[in-house]
C-alpha cells in the first residue's frame, strides 16, 4: 500500500544563502575533528579489550569486575548519547568540543593512575561519557554544515577515524614494548585526546553553522506513535541490539580467550586489529551494498555474520577458526551499524527518524550488560563457552527475525 502524506507534514526550508568558509578552512575542520574520532576510537573499546589482561594481573581484578569496566564503558555511551545534541544547541560546537577533550583526557589519565577497580571504573565511565560529547554527533555536525556534497567528507571521517581501532591495539604494543607496562599508553592517549579536542575546537572557533544547503526537504514517514507500535521497529531495534551485544562483549573478552588457548598476547592483538579493518572496510561498502541488495539483507548479513563470530569461537583454535573469527566479526561489525540504521530508514521513513533513532540507540545501551555477564561466567566456570553459546542462539533468532521482516503499511496514521 503506498504511503500517504498530508500536506501539512510537508516542510519547506529556504537557506539564507549563507557564504561558506573558504575551502582551505573546511578541510583544517574536516582534518581536526577526524582527528579527534581517530583517537577517540583508538583508545576505547578495542584497545581495553587488549590492554584489559595486563590490568587484571597488577590490579587484581576478577574478570567479571574487568567486564563491569567495559559495561560502564558501554551503557555511558548510550545514556549520555542525547547530551551531544543538547550541547551544541545550547552552549554551541566549540564549547563541546572543549568539554569532549577534558573530558577524555581525565578519563585516560584515572585509567593510567588506577591502583583500584574503583579507579577503573571512574576512567572507563568518563571515556564513556566523552565517547559520545566529542564522538560522531558533533563530527556529522561539523562535517554536514561545512560540505555542500557531504557524502565524500562524511565517509572520510568515518572511515579514517574508524582506523582508530585498528592503530590502537598495535599502538598498545609498541609501547608496552618499549615501556614494559600499560600505563604510558594511557597517558599517551589523554594527552592525544585532550589535545585534539582543543585544537578541533579552535578551528572550528568562529564558523557558522546555522546555514541549510538544500533548497527544499520533503519528509515523508511514519509519526513516532505509530513506528514504536510496529513489531518490525522492535525487530530492527532487537536486531541492532544483539550485534551491538556480540561486538562490546567479543571485543573485551577475545584477547583473552585466544590466549587462554595457547595463542600469543601480540598476535591475539593483531586479529583485534585485523577485525578492526575489516570493519573499517565494512562500513566503507555498506552504503553501496545496502542500495544495490536492500537494507533488510544486509541486516541480515550483518547479523548473520555477528552470530558465526560468537558460534566459531566454541570450535578448537586453528588457522581456519581464527581466520572465520576475524573476517565474519570484522565484516559483521563494520555492517551492522549501517544496516539497521539504512532499515529503519527504509521501513519508517525521514519524517521521525532522528526520534526513531535516538531510542534504538538508547535501548541498545542494554548490550554494555553483554560484558558484565561474559564476566560473570568465566569467574563462574573458568571459561566463556556459555557466553559464546548464548550469543550464538540469540544471533540465530535474531537473524531469523529479519530474515522473514516484512515492510509493515502505514494506514490512516500518516
Amino acid at each position: 500500500m503506498s504511503l500517504a502524506v498530508p500536506s501539512e507534514d510537508i516542510v519547506v526550508m529556504t537557506p539564507a544563502n549563507p557564504v561558506l568558509p573558504s575551502a582551505a578552512r573546511r578541510f583544517f575542520a574536516l582534518a581536526a575533528v577526524t582527528a579527534l574520532y581517530f583517537f577517540l576510537m583508538a583508545g576505547s573499546f578495542n584497545a581495553l579489550g587488549v590492554v584489559l589482561p595486563a590490568m587484571v594481573s597488577d590490579l587484581r581484578l576478577s574478570w567479571s569486575d574487568a567486564g563491569f569496566g567495559f559495561t560502564l564503558l558501554g551503557l555511558a555511551c548510550g545514556l549520555t548519547s542525547p547530551f551531544s545534541a543538547l550541547a551544541i544547541r545550547r552552549f554551541g560546537i566549540v564549547a563541546t568540543l572543549v568539554s569532549a577533550g577534558v573530558l577524555l583526557a581525565l578519563g585516560f589519565a584515572l585509567l593510567a593512575m588506577a591502583s583500584s577497580k574503583l579507579a577503573y571504573y571512574l576512567g572507563t565511565l568518563l571515556v564513556g561519557c566523552a565517547f559520545t560529547i566529542g564522538g560522531t554527533v558533533p563530527g556529522t555536525y561539523v562535517v554536514a554544515n561545512l560540505f555542500e556534497q557531504s557524502s565524500r567528507p562524511m565517509g572520510f571521517y568515518f572511515g579514517v577515524g574508524g582506523l582508530g581501532s585498528i592503530a590502537g591495539p598495535l599502538f598498545y604494543l609498541g609501547v608496552d614494548d618499549m615501556f614494559h607496562g600499560w600505563r604510558p599508553f594511557w597517558w599517551m592517549c589523554a594527552g592525544a585526546t585532550g589535545l585534539c579536542g582543543i585544537v578541533a575546537a579552535f578551528v572550528v572557533r568562529g564558523i557558522p553553522f546555522d546555514h541549510v544547503h538544500d533548497d527544499r526537504i520533503r519528509r515523508a514517514g511514519w509519526p513516532a506513535k505509530a513506528a514504536l507500535r510496529s513489531p518490525a521497529f522492535w525487530v530492527i531495534v532487537a536486531s541492532y541490539t544483539g550485534c551491538l551485544a556480540i561486538s562490546t562483549t567479543l571485543h573485551g573478552f577475545s584477547v583473552q580467550h585466544f590466549t587462554e588457548h595457547g595463542l600469543s598476547s601480540a598476535h591475539a592483538a593483531e586479529m583485534m586489529s585485523m577485525v578492526a579493518l575489516l570493519a573499517a572496510i565494512g562500513s566503507f561498502m555498506a552504503g553501496e551494498v545496502g542500495r544495490i541488495m536492500g537494507a533488510q539483507v544486509l541486516t541480515v548479513v550483518a547479523t548473520g555474520a555477528m552470530t558465526l563470530a560468537a558460534v566459531d569461537l566454541l570450535f578448537p583454535q586453528s588457522a581456519l577458526t581464527l581466520g572465520v573469527f576475524v573476517v565474519t566479526m570484522g565484516f559483521g561489525v563494520g555492517l551492522s551499524y549501517v544496516a539497521s540504521a539504512m532499515l529503519l530508514l527504509e521501513y519508517f521513513g525521514t519524517r521521525k527518524n532522528l526520534e526513531l533513532y535516538a531510542t534504538m540507540y538508547l535501548i541498545s545501551t542494554a548490550a554494555a550488560l553483554g560484558p558484565w555477564f561474559g564476566g560473570a561466567i568465566h569467574d563462574s566456570t573458568g571459561s566463556f563457552r556459555a557466553l559464546f553459546m548464548a550469543f550464538g542462539a540469540m544471533g540465530l533468532l535474531l537473524t531469523v527475525a529479519v530474515m522473514f521482516l516484512r515492510r509493515p503499511n502505514l494506514r490512516d496514521e500518516a
